[in-house]
């Protein structure tokens, strides 16, 4: 188990060098494959270390399997999509600030102003996709700030990067979502600064705060969230998790606790390798594709087809090819390792990761080279698409409504940018230029 988890760090260290060779990258693919792993390592970690008291060690090794060649694959994807990469064009100055902030408060606006329409079929999908806009805001505005040094401002959209998570936890009562839009909002800094040892120590010191964070909330998730969902009052709730922080440890692998908790919740490896050893003794059948074709589904509107037998989440999946059975309160999602495997096999496995990989990298590819030519507006258009597909732990039909509905809400957005930024942000390079030919001339002119 040891080689599969190393094969899998050596995966992701081999996509960092690829996207830092030329830094024309928002992260997105990182983000993907930092997501990816942060579901099956932390699992397969505690049976390495307590694998004396952790059952089923031989399933999660299986898991282990699919996952480190997912991953493998994954990267080759992103490499066959940058290759070759489309040559820069040359920028204009662009009023950045003011379209960090248009990002940030829109999306604001769609997810706390808006929510309501988050029930109405399709349209609430477009709004709650289109939402995630405040990410890129928060992306740009970090980098940028973490380039110049500017600590007051790295410190204020930090806090605003809290906002969501926060916000999540007490309102949703979910650690997950919120951890997942801090990953993405940060990813663009692996590939920003410049010193590649200080990117290594980050990642490690973020993993390893992560992972703190988890083992604390764990145990009090269920009264964090019987508080929420029971309609108890915001002070309660924040009380709670106050008690919560006054009470943190950090993580120790010699803590069976912690162990227990990352076994039983950052360890998508069982499932994995339950639904795989049921499937070699014939319980249960492959897929054959059967959910794939679900996802494509999923691509119609409900708007048009009202009764459209395809929904989101998975724990019917999972169930039926796992043979367990599955508390209807909790989350079981899929997963991509294991509905790729489901389906085909090892053949999914690779295919699968490859044409994941592929359109992640294409999409981010084409983000990052419009954000450097000062096309904000197309930023957008292949931005929120491409975070709607960073869902390793979703089911495809997750995952393709979700992309699908970020694109008619990245649409709007970009519209609603153009007309905000018209005649005033954008202002050509070659202006300056000319002005300053213009002055130099006058010069010469006045000395003759």
């Amino acid at each position: 188990m040891i080689f599969l988890i190393l094969t899998c760090l050596v995966a992701f260290l081999g996509l960092l060098w690829l996207l830092r060779k030329d830094r024309i990258s928002l992260g997105l693919p990182i983000a993907y494959l930092y997501s990816l792993l942060l579901i099956h390592l932390p699992g397969a970690f505690a049976h390495i270390v307590g694998g004396d008291f952790l059952l089923h060690s031989d399933l999660i090794e299986i898991g282990m399997r699919f996952a480190a060649l997912g991953s493998v694959c994954f990267v080759a994807g992103v490499w066959l999509s940058r290759s070759p990469a489309e040559r820069l064009a040359i920028s204009p100055v662009v009023d950045h600030q003011r379209f960090w902030h248009f990002c940030l408060l829109g999306g604001w606006f769609v997810i706390y102003g808006l929510s309501p329409l988050f029930q109405i079929p399709s349209i609430g999908a477009a709004v709650q996709q289109g939402g995630a806009i405040w990410m890129l805001g928060v992306m740009l505005a970090l980098r940028s700030a973490f380039q110049r040094g500017q600590y007051q401002r790295i410190g204020i959209w930090l806090g605003a990067l809290l906002v969501y998570p926060v916000l999540m936890l007490l309102l949703g009562g979910f650690l997950s979502y919120g951890s997942a839009s801090i990953i993405v909002a940060c990813a663009a800094l692996t590939i920003s600064t410049r010193n590649y040892w200080r990117v290594i120590v980050g990642i490690v010191v973020f993993t390893f705060l992560s992972i703190a964070v988890f083992v604390n909330y764990f145990p009090h998730r269920d009264r964090i969230r019987n508080q929420v969902w029971g309609g108890a009052p915001l002070q309660a709730r924040i009380d709670t998790v106050i008690d919560t922080a006054r009470d943190f440890e950090w993580f120790d692998p010699a803590n069976r606790t912690q162990l227990i908790a990352l076994d039983a919740r950052l360890n998508q490896n069982y499932f994995v390798g339950l639904a795989a050893k049921r499937i070699e003794l014939g319980q249960v059948d492959y897929l054959k594709g059967a959910s794939i074709w679900e996802g494509v589904l999923s691509l119609v509107p409900r708007a048009f087809w009202a009764d459209k037998p395809v929904f989101a989440g998975s724990p019917q999946i999972v169930a039926k090819m796992t043979g367990l059975r599955l508390s209807p309160t909790t989350s079981f999602g899929v997963g991509n390792v294991m509905e790729f495997q489901i389906n085909f096999g090892v053949p999914g496995i690779i295919i699968g990761f490859l044409l994941l990989g592929w359109l992640i990298g294409k999409l981010d590819l084409t983000a990052a080279l419009a954000e450097r030519r000062g096309d904000l507006g197309t930023a957008i258009l292949f931005f929120l698409p491409c975070v709607a597909l960073i869902q390793p732990n979703g089911s495809l039909v997750e995952v393709c409504s979700g992309a699908a509905a970020a694109l008619v809400g990245a649409l709007a957005w970009r519209r609603l940018w153009r007309s905000v930024a018209k005649g005033r942000s954008v202002i050509p390079i070659f202006r300056t230029n000319a002005s300053h030919l213009e002055s130099s001339r006058y010069r010469n002119q006045s000395a003759t």
